[in-house]
């Protein structure tokens, strides 16, 4: 997993996995993307600073550590 924050524009990228995208859903603020099985490649949390400061209690060290870095 890794994990790049954006600053200019505000988004978090988390990279699970380096299969091929081959479609995304987005919903509010969050965008996964999917491999052709299904299985969730990416997640782009839109507005992370807003969205981190509402949910930081219930994410990993790692990501915390990418953003606050």
């Amino acid at each position: 997993m890794k994990v790049k924050y954006y600053k200019e524009d505000d988004i978090l990228v988390i990279k699970l996995s380096k299969n091929p995208i081959d479609y995304a859903e987005e919903s509010d603020w969050i965008i996964m993307h999917y491999d052709e099985k299904k299985n969730p490649v990416r997640i782009e949390i839109l507005d992370a600073s807003r969205f981190l400061k509402e949910e930081s209690k219930a994410l990993p060290q790692v990501v915390k550590r990418a953003f606050f870095a």
